[in-house]
């Protein structure tokens, strides 16, 4: 393997002989991250920006950063790094590293190799000095990016308590997953490992201990019972002791309110076809709907319905007979469940598989399935309901029905936005909250209550998946107040570093995420953004206005 030149993962700067060097300026440190992050290809000057001012731009961002990248330059050439160049282009800018690899890629290529032990995974962890960026100031720096890697780095750490738990050494499993397991955690796989190994070195009263703390508070935090993965450890290890009545019936949920149609043609697919994608953004109820369908037509398979949640296990209902594998939001694992999904439909006859994610499969057979969002009357059905339960008592009258509506018109029928809105109904009357919602939705709902966390975090996830050229045109077409069609998208999004040529092919990308929605008009083809999303991606993403000097 290549030699690691530029460190992430700690302190931004570049390696040598074990030593990080690093550039005086915070500004310096935070481009330089940026650049080596995007492995060699252009980022956009709009993205680098965005980042790095935030929400203090110059009045100039693009000269500002052009010459940090000069400064950056001769930095790299008197540090001694004259091998990396800041090439610029009509795309961005792009750091090139010519044979040499950063910490973050040298960490990803050991995790990612099919052959990993305890050994190289342990290996790949130690390349870890620290919180990424860790010396570039919050104002600098993608927060939800490190996040994401955190997340990367807390998966490989499970990857290799396992595998220490697999080849004989629990005590080793239990030092590597007590960090992940402290505090507010609720990561269940952890907890899974940690049960084991606590069993494992003699330590069963703790294990217990341990599994009764975690299913309380998944239980009182998220109102939902252990995933089979902590289940199955609990029962492997101790047998069952300690389960708590109840434990092994469906978790209880609110009731599910406006979907009945939906449901029923859900249904129907899933008795007619094996494959089964149901998709849409974030936010719009694919695991609520899929998790109530598994519920309602458990009937129909007398040979089990599993339902697998993220970090779960891809396994099938065991025996011979129908049977219904329901895999929920299995975007972060989309190769793996692909590759499932395959097998399983080829080797198991009388099983159907309901997959919930952004985007299809992309499997023979595979039918797709666009979960909609609520009809007008379904989302005023949905907001009255939640506002009751948030707010015992309240009750909407006729002279309401304005304020409702205006309200349930900005929703936009997205079901996290609407119970958003809902439980903010205890802090303010219907009137302001519509007035806000019209104003700026995206400052009312953004990270306010759960509802509306879990939304802004989909709506992360999707960002970090998308490319440069696709971060660009969902920012344009944002700024649409209403739907489009193909020729205003080409005409009116196609500067750099898109063109009016490339500008189908990315839309079409757009749509495959469910960040954009076709529909058909008596014009022909349109698109359109749900409002909620358009207000959070031009809160969340788009690069502030620049500061007037003073």
């Amino acid at each position: 393997m290549n030699r690691v030149s530029v460190g992430l993962l700690g302190p931004v700067g570049l390696i040598r002989d074990g030593m990080v060097l690093s550039p005086p300026a915070p500004l310096l440190r935070a481009l330089l991250g940026l650049l080596a992050m995007s492995a060699g290809a252009p980022l956009p000057s709009e993205e680098l920006i965005r980042v790095i001012w935030q929400d203090q731009v110059p009045r100039d961002p693009k000269g500002a950063l052009h010459l940090a990248a000069c400064r950056l330059r001769t930095w790299l050439r008197e540090a001694g790094g004259a091998r990396h160049r800041i090439v610029t282009g009509s795309d961005g800018y792009h750091l090139d590293l010519t044979d040499d690899l950063t910490d973050l890629a040298a960490f990803r290529y050991e995790a990612g190799r099919a052959d990993a032990t305890y050994e190289t995974l342990t290996l790949a962890l130690g390349l870890w000095r620290g919180r990424p960026f860790t010396n570039v100031p919050e104002r600098r720096s993608d927060n939800r990016l490190i996040d994401a890697l955190l997340a990367e780095r807390d998966a490989v750490t499970r990857r290799a308590a396992r595998a220490a738990l697999d080849e004989g050494q629990p005590h080793l499993a239990t030092g590597l997953v007590e960090r992940l397991c402290q505090g507010d955690s609720l990561d269940e796989e952890a907890h899974a490992i940690l049960i084991e190994g606590l069993v494992a070195t003699g330590r069963p009263g703790a294990a217990a201990m341990m599994f009764a703390r975690i299913r309380r508070r998944l239980a009182v935090e998220l109102g939902i019972e252990p995933g089979t993965v902590l289940r199955q450890a609990h029962r492997r290890c101790l047998g069952g002791r300690g389960e708590m009545a109840g434990a092994s019936r469906p978790r209880s949920r609110a009731r599910l309110v406006g979907r009945d149609r939906d449901h029923a043609g859900l249904a129907s697919l899933v008795s007619e076809h094996r494959l089964v994608t149901a998709i849409g953004p974030p936010g719009i109820g694919k695991s609520r709907l899929c998790e109530e369908l598994a519920t309602q037509e458990a009937g129909r398979f007398p040979c089990g319905v599993r339902v697998v949640r993220p970090h779960e296990p891809l396994e099938a209902p065991e025996g011979s007979g129908p049977a219904l594998l329901v895999v929920d939001d299995c975007d972060g694992r989309l190769g793996e469940t692909r590759a499932a999904a395959e097998r399983l439909t080829a080797t198991r006859p009388d099983l159907t598989v309901l997959v919930t994610a952004r985007r299809p499969l992309g499997l023979s057979g595979e039918v797709v399935w666009s979960v909609p969002p609520l009809d007008p009357g379904a989302a005023e059905q949905l907001l009255r309901t939640r506002a009751a339960e948030a707010v015992p008592g309240l009750t909407f009258d006729a002279g309401d029905l304005p304020g409702l509506r205006r309200l349930c018109a900005q929703t936009d029928g997205v079901p996290a936005v609407v119970e958003s809105l809902a439980s903010l109904m205890r802090a303010f009357p219907l009137t302001v909250l519509a007035e806000q919602s019209e104003r700026d939705l995206g400052a009312l709902i953004d990270d306010v209550n759960p509802a509306a966390v879990r939304f802004a975090a989909g709506l992360d996830q999707v960002w970090q998946e998308l490319s440069g050229p696709q971060r660009t045109l969902l920012l344009r077409v944002a700024t649409f107040p209403g739907d489009f069609g193909l020729r205003r998208a080409m005409s009116e999004c196609g500067e750099s570093p898109l063109n009016s040529g490339s500008v189908p092919g990315v839309l079409a990308a757009l749509v495959d995420r469910c960040c954009v929605l076709p529909f058909e008009s008596a014009t022909g083809r349109r698109y359109r953004m749900l409002i909620p999303i358009r207000a959070m991606v031009l809160r969340r993403y788009r690069q502030p206005t620049p500061l007037s000097r003073r």
